[in-house]
């Protein structure tokens, strides 16, 4: 795997664990390249992949900074914008239908002192890349947020093909996904706040990887070299005993050999949904994951607090 890789995957993983925290600064370029022993080019590539994708941000003169993954919702304008629309229909029926100023008030007043009647709870679009994990992602979030959220699963496909998923969008206050879609997204849903949940390894994932009996030879299989990175990252904390793991893409032509010559078999999550056949006999398991629940709880609160 190309070190490139390899740090962009260590730098992603160690934000989703928490362990580099938002607005925490990273060594400066030169520094870091001389730390690992690699090129400084190398760590300015993966300095400015990691900014394209919006986890990382720059300030000039003073260094390269995590960003704030949360910062998705929208601003305060945009909301008083959309109420005072609102407002501006309720006024215009009132008067259709007669209402005076007062009992328009009165009306208003009873509902904010009352929290409203049937008022729905906030909703998020999630934005996943395969469907059937993208609803056990929220699946996830729901029960975290004890039913206060909403969590709607979409994909990019989704967003792409289907244009009654853009109706579903209308219902949302705004949208989450993976940081390295989340400039894509967000080109996609103009006007909707996009946010970044990081993810971390399931807890049946980090058992398994546990179990693994020390000098197997484990073939780690993914679909996206983006996500090989952060992946063999997680193999190496929570199976440290394993030696140097191999890595390969799904379609790659060496792929089925090292497969037959593996004692276990970690696979991305979706591959086996994109065809990948296993060797009879062997032994292996998904890479799961799941949303990580700080990230998660920063939503519900930033959801629940600061609804319009």
């Amino acid at each position: 795997m190309p070190i490139g890789t390899q740090l962009k995957g260590q730098i992603e993983y160690g934000i989703g664990l928490g362990v580099i925290r938002p607005g925490q600064r990273l060594p400066p370029v030169r520094e870091l390249a001389e730390r690992l022993g690699i090129s400084p080019v190398t760590v300015g590539q993966v300095y400015a992949e990691l900014k394209r994708g919006g986890v990382l941000r720059g300030r000039t003169g003073a260094g390269t900074f995590v960003a704030d993954l949360m910062a998705g919702w929208p601003t305060r304008g945009g909301r008083s914008s959309e109420i005072q629309s609102s407002i501006d229909a309720l006024v215009t029926r009132a008067r259709a239908l007669g209402l005076s100023t007062s009992e328009v008030l009165g009306l208003v007043s009873a509902r904010m002192e009352g929290g409203g009647l049937g008022v729905p709870p906030p909703s998020v679009m999630v934005v996943g890349n395969f469907m059937q994990t993208t609803i056990a992602y929220c699946r996830q979030m729901e029960r975290l947020s004890e039913r206060k959220v909403r969590f709607l699963p979409t994909t990019i496909t989704q967003l792409q093909t289907n244009p009654s998923e853009r109706q579903r969008v209308d219902l949302c206050q705004m949208a989450v996904t993976f940081a390295h879609r989340r400039a894509e997204v967000a080109r996609m849903l103009p006007g909707l706040g996009v946010a970044v949940i990081t993810f971390i390894p399931s807890m049946e994932t980090r058992m398994k990887l546990a179990q693994i009996d020390p000098g197997s030879r484990v073939v780690l299989v993914v679909i996206n070299p983006e996500f090989a990175g952060s992946m063999k990252a997680g193999v190496e904390q929570f199976a440290p005993h394993i030696t140097e793991p191999a890595v390969v893409l799904i379609d790659a032509p060496e792929c089925q050999d090292l497969m037959k010559n593996a004692d276990v078999i970690v696979y991305a999550t979706g591959a086996d949904d994109l065809g990948l056949k296993f060797p009879d006999e062997s032994v292996y398991f998904e890479y799961q994951h799941t949303p990580n629940p700080h990230d998660v709880s920063r939503l519900i609160a930033e959801l629940t607090t600061r609804r319009p």
